[in-house]
């Protein structure tokens, strides 16, 4: 596995995207990135949007363009989760209006 967690240090796209593991990557910095395989996991409403940025004079559509460059990152396969409970079990989400947005079906 690879995990790229260094913020002091700057990758460019032939290392984060040669050989085989796996990059743990922002949707920031995923930019211009491609993979076979994407996993975009937290995608539960208040956190993708993130309510909390949004409060701080951030905006939907900067979220839903997050959200857009997120998804177009994989080539092949695209895997979208969210929690629908916390570890203790007394929150409950719902997922991100975001993937109701996008026509994605959610079980």
């Amino acid at each position: 596995m690879t995990v790229f967690n260094n913020m002091n240090r700057a990758f460019g796209k032939s290392e984060l995207s040669s050989g085989s593991g796996v990059n743990l990557l922002s949707v920031h910095s995923s930019k211009g990135l491609e993979f076979s395989q994407v996993f975009v996991i937290d995608l539960a409403n208040t956190r993708f949007p993130n309510l909390r940025l949004m409060a701080q004079g951030g905006s939907l559509e900067e979220e839903r363009r997050l959200f857009y460059v997120a998804v177009t990152r994989a080539k092949d396969e695209l895997y979208l989760s969210y929690a629908k409970y916390d570890k203790s079990g007394r929150s409950s989400f719902e997922a991100s209006q975001f993937i109701k947005e996008a026509g994605f079906e959610i079980p």
